[in-house]
């Protein structure tokens, strides 16, 4: 590949749907802005980028090839869901076994010269279908890569043996369906021509002690975001859609919390920032703070504190969401599972201080009493600490100046996209 331009063809669910497709998509705009002859092919196309191509260009539309694959489709769902059926105890985390569509001959018909995976799954792409010939660079949004069918693994390290006995099935048997998805993933690996990014350090050990990808070449490479458009907002530019918001708050300090199904996802770890809301109240903080939530609506929470809660519900937009972390106090990311913290950085570019559990992804964006605070680990008295700590200790905005010092260095798209095209312009290709 001396000489030439390297061709890179980006593969996930969606290109804006969801953190991970959003840290995807940022990725190829990095690409580009470095010269890089970036392409996505996605299931869900939402973005109006046309070097993004959706699935559904390569897909037939007869009626024989509609017929064929809905029963294709009926069989494959039947025989899953008996095998799924067999665990009616497993836990409410993510999970996703094998189950990939066609891609249409999609990746046999789109020139690259680096196949680059992202998060993959909702029945998008086989694992039998990846290409032998061709370098695959996969940065991984949670561990289901190796992990037999979990997409966080929690407290298990079941992963870095065969899985099996699968606590979040609730199995007791070595040969369950963790361990059978994993012994094919193992058979897949073994043809491929891999090498594994991670956004954290902290990930990327899980993955090298995983029986699955530890003989994988393997490198860290951070997340990026638009500096420019994720920065702090004066008053005067806050959305329309929060300025009766910002006006009646009297004073009171806004805490920031965001995530979607924060009440049924326990990796999410809204319980625990409950817990501190309600030690801050009954320490006498309650006339001085509210509860901001993005990502839900106040149904869906299901919960009542003794302090006002303000449900946003879904924020697209990104000049309302930067308008919701120039608003705020601090930003609380009390994730017991967390690849990277997305939010984290997000709001750190925006001047806001933020607060998370240490030992994820998070420990690496937040840097303990300069632009933020890392409690212990599922210690929700600490993390109260934290909260009042941040909104005791920012006179002047020291802090959020600080993480946004920490991300214009770190988390540019310049910076990230660089180490991105050295790995490209490093991988082995075969011959």
């Amino acid at each position: 590949m001396s000489g030439e331009a390297i061709k890179v063809l980006s593969v996930c669910t969606s290109d804006t749907s969801g953190g991970a497709a959003r840290a995807a998509y940022r990725i190829h705009l990095s690409l580009l802005g470095l010269g890089v002859d970036s392409r996505m092919l996605v299931k869900e196309k939402h973005s109006d980028d046309d070097r993004v191509v959706a699935l559904d260009s390569f897909k037939p539309h007869d009626d024989f090839h509609k017929a064929v694959e809905w029963v294709g489709n009926k069989c494959k769902n039947k025989i899953q869901h008996y095998r799924w059926n067999r665990y009616p105890q497993s836990e409410q985390y993510y999970m996703s076994d094998l189950r990939g569509g066609s891609l249409y001959g999609a990746l046999q018909q789109m020139d690259y010269d680096v196949l680059h995976l992202h998060w993959i799954n909702q029945r998008f792409v086989d694992l039998n279908q990846l290409p032998k010939d061709v370098p695959i660079v996969w940065t991984l949004h949670d561990s289901w890569a190796f992990c037999g069918v979990c997409h966080y693994f929690m407290d298990c390290n079941r992963y870095e043996e065969a899985c099996g006995c699968c606590p979040h099935l609730h199995s007791e048997k070595q040969n369950d369906l963790s361990h059978a998805v994993w012994f094919k993933k193992a058979q897949i690996y073994k043809h491929l021509n891999l090498h594994i990014v991670t956004p954290s350090r902290w990930l990327g050990g899980c993955a090298s002690r995983s029986s699955l990808l530890g003989q994988f070449p393997m490198t860290v490479i951070p997340n990026c975001l638009d500096v420019n458009e994720f920065r702090p907002y004066r008053d005067d530019e806050i959305v329309p859609r929060w300025k009766e918001m910002q006006a009646n708050r009297a004073g009171k300090r806004y805490i920031l919390y965001g995530a979607v199904n924060a009440a049924r996802d326990k990796r999410k770890g809204f319980a625990y920032l409950l817990s501190a809301l309600d030690m801050l109240v009954q320490r006498g903080y309650g006339n001085d703070i509210e509860l901001v939530v993005f990502g839900a609506n106040r149904s869906e929470l299901g919960v009542d504190l003794n302090i006002p809660i303000h449900c946003v519900g879904h924020v697209g937009r990104t000049d309302e969401l930067v308008s919701l972390y120039s608003m705020a106090g601090v930003m609380v990311v009390p994730s017991l599972s967390e690849v990277f913290g997305q939010t984290a950085s997000e709001a750190l570019a925006c001047g806001l201080p933020v607060v998370s559990f240490r030992d994820t992804g998070v420990q690496e964006i937040v840097d303990h009493k300069i632009d933020g605070y890392l409690a212990a680990m599922k210690n929700a008295e600490d993390l109260a600490e934290g909260i009042l700590w941040c909104l005791n200790n920012n006179a002047d905005n020291a802090l959020g100046k600080a993480g946004r010092k920490s991300v214009v260095e770190r988390y540019t798209y310049d910076a990230v996209g660089t180490q991105y095209k050295q790995l490209y312009e490093s991988l082995e290709f075969r011959v």
